[in-house]
């Protein structure tokens, strides 16, 4: 008996080694990450209420991107990403001759599938909560931050690739869902954007 116990002891102690011996080797996932990047944004005029007859010309505009990320597993393959970053929009209002520069921040809670080696697709709501807004009109650059309704729904899909253990691109669309509108009373007129965004991230 005494030896029975001695050996189910060694053989206890060695798994319990074993595992510790792992966890201490391993190495530990990369949850977080920074990113930066470039959109082209188009504040689409048509499809609403305040629309004209005449459809009005899709305008993409370059802005900017920079932020952060955590990544959390929720089973193989498959995680939660949540994103926090400064997102600047620009667009233009062809009908009126008057250009808009709008930033954000931005809030994509994003599911992230690992469906192929390095590669992913991301998916998922993204809510924007407006900072500051202005307007460019005649080359009188005016604050509308308080014309401007601040929220802003969108839907986001895209494609990540890793092209190292560390540094990763990604590439995304995202589509308005609600009308986002300017001005005040009956001078408001409403939008909905779409948007192209190239980021470039580094895990940690």
């Amino acid at each position: 008996m005494g030896k029975n116990l001695k050996l189910c002891f060694l053989v206890i102690t060695t798994i319990c080694y074993t595992h510790l011996f792992a966890q201490v080797f391993d190495k530990p996932e990369k949850k977080f990450a920074v990113m930066a990047g470039a959109n082209v944004s188009n504040m689409n005029f048509n499809n609403s209420i305040t629309s004209t007859a005449t459809p009005q010309a899709a305008s993409w505009k370059p802005g900017i991107s920079i932020g952060c990320l955590v990544r959390i597993e929720l089973m193989e393959n498959l995680y939660l990403q949540p994103e926090y970053y400064y997102l600047q929009r620009n667009g233009d209002d062809k009908s009126k001759g008057i250009k808009y520069t709008n930033n954000y921040l931005s809030l994509p809670v994003l599911l992230n599938y690992n469906f192929y080696s390095r590669f992913a697709i991301v998916a998922g709501p993204q809510f924007d909560l407006l900072i500051n807004a202005r307007s460019t009109d005649n080359g009188i650059n005016t604050s509308i931050t308080h014309d401007v309704e601040e929220r802003s729904i969108g839907a986001t899909v895209g494609l990540q690739a890793d092209v190292t253990e560390s540094f990763f691109a990604s590439i995304r669309y995202m589509h308005g869902l609600n009308h986002i509108g300017i001005g005040q009373r009956s001078n408001v007129k409403e939008f909905k954007y779409q948007g192209i965004s190239l980021l470039a991230g580094i895990r940690f």
